[in-house]
This record gives C-alpha cells, structure tokens and sequence, in this order.
C-alpha cells in the first residue's frame, strides 16, 4: 500500500512562509539584553574618592557608566575627594546624602581649599544653576573683598579690627583683606567700596559664630556648604516605585526609567509607554 506523507513537502513550504511572515510583522525585542545590562549595572552603587554607596544623579568613569546618573553630576574621581563642576567652577564634594527625603551635597570651592587667597575672584556658581538649591537657614554668605587700603577703612570697622581682616602673600604695602558675613554686613560693607575686588563664598552658617582668626576662617570655608539637588527627582522617585532604577537616555538628552524589560520615558511598563530602543 502506497504510503502518503502528513505534510507535503509544499504544505511545509507554506507553513515556513507564515511563519516567517509573523515574525517579520511582529518583531522579537532585540533591546531586552542591552537594557537588562543597563539595569543591572545601575541597581549597583559604586565607590568615588573613599565615598561609598553612590547612585543617581551620581556617575564617573570609569566607575560609573554616564546612563546610570545626570549628565550635570559627574564626578572626578582621580583625587583624595570628589570633584564636581558646577557652571565651570569645581567644588570637592565632602559629604553626600541621596536619601529621597535629603538628596544633598556638602561642597568646599577647590579654588579657596586650604587658602583664602585664590588665583582669581569668581562668584560662586551654585546660584546660577536650576539643579541646586541652598537651604538658607543652614547657609551663610561670607564676603570677601581684596586688596582694600588700610588707613581708609581701618580705623572705621569694628574693633579689633584684626578679626576682620586676613592676608595674602601678594598684598601691596599699605592694603589687606577683610571679610564680612551677612550678620556683620549692615556695620562694615558699606566701608568696602575701596576694595578692588570681592567674592561670595558660602558656609555653613554654624561656622560663622567663630569667625575671629584667619585660621577659624579658612576652616569655614573648608567645611563646604550644603545644597539640595533636582534631578527629575519627581520622576526618579516614580520609577523606583515602578521597580525602575533611575538613568539618563544619552540619545535623547531625556531621564529614563531603567527597568528588567528595557529603558522607558518614566517608569517601568507604563501605559502607553515603551521602550527607548
């Protein structure tokens, strides 16, 4: 008896062909593996500095990959503390709190670390950035204005006088340096027209009761100031509620949710949403 097969080999021809075509019309994401490793990589903390247990907005190669922080936070690893530029000034970072609740950064300028005298007078750049804020009860403004002739403006500060004032070694004969805080500046800043320059430098404000030596100022100054951080944080305290881990989609200069599926515009899976890439 002559015997039929089940499947011709035209009929399994056929089957090839629609299933070839389902495939085509309906994609298998190639985007999972790449996004998985994104995820992964960025549900780890990394290390900057001697600081630990770093995350968003926080990145800096080569310990941390760009996608897994905000382009505005990278950190310069290379030395004994963190570095951070802000607006084209660099500040060492001392202390970082990423609590939902704190989301803070204590910063030193590196320009005035370990000295009161820098190599040029620039205004501290904090303020002119969207992503910081200064909590002002905790902050205080110091002044410093330079190059100030002594026998104007001496003998109409408070005295001593002394505990007012500090040096540089390129001060010229017959000029010194005087600083005021907020606290002081009704009394002596409108004696300071004379200065040729002056400079804003915040500190804590807990510092400021014991500004009476050079030494005490210089410690002030070193022990940085606090300022709060927005980085989508709105967004990033959504994707983690969603199983996310916050990034930065590179491509699209935009904050992405990192997710086990893939990268997405605000949280993992969300209604409407899908992938980057």
């Amino acid at each position: 008896m002559h015997t039929h097969d089940l499947f011709p080999a035209s009929a399994t021809f056929f089957f090839i062909v629609i299933a070839l075509s389902t495939l085509v019309q309906f994609p298998v994401p190639s985007v999972h593996a790449a996004e998985d490793e994104q995820y992964l990589n960025c549900s780890e903390t990394f290390s900057c500095a001697g600081i630990s247990g770093l995350g968003y907005p926080l990145w800096g190669s080569p310990n941390r990959s760009e996608y897994c922080g905000h382009p505005a936070f990278e950190l310069n690893c290379s030395g004994d503390a963190p570095q951070l530029n802000v607006a084209d000034m660099f500040y060492r970072v001392l202390e970082i709190n990423g609590a939902a609740a704190a989301r803070s950064l204590r910063i030193a300028r590196l320009d005035y670390w370990n000295t009161t005298c820098p190599a040029t007078y620039d205004n501290t750049t904090t303020d002119s950035s969207t992503l910081f804020s200064r909590t002002t009860a905790a902050t205080t403004n110091l002044t410093l204005y330079y190059h100030c002739p002594i026998i104007s403006i001496s003998p109409l500060l408070p005295q001593p006088a002394d505990g007012f004032s500090f040096t540089c070694a390129g001060d010229a004969k017959g000029f010194t340096n005087y600083y005021s805080s907020s606290s002081t500046a009704s009394t002596i800043n409108s004696l300071l027209g004379l200065c040729e320059n002056n400079v804003n430098v915040p500190v804590s404000t807990e510092a400021v009761s014991n500004l009476t030596t050079e030494d005490a100022l210089k410690e002030a100054i070193d022990g940085g100031f606090t300022v709060g951080w927005n980085a989508n944080n709105s967004l990033c305290d959504r994707c983690n509620g969603s199983g996310g881990q916050c990034g930065f989609n590179i491509s699209t200069n935009a904050f992405a949710c990192l997710c086990k599926t893939g990268s997405f515009p605000e949280t993992c899976g969300s209604d409407g949403k899908y992938p980057f890439r």
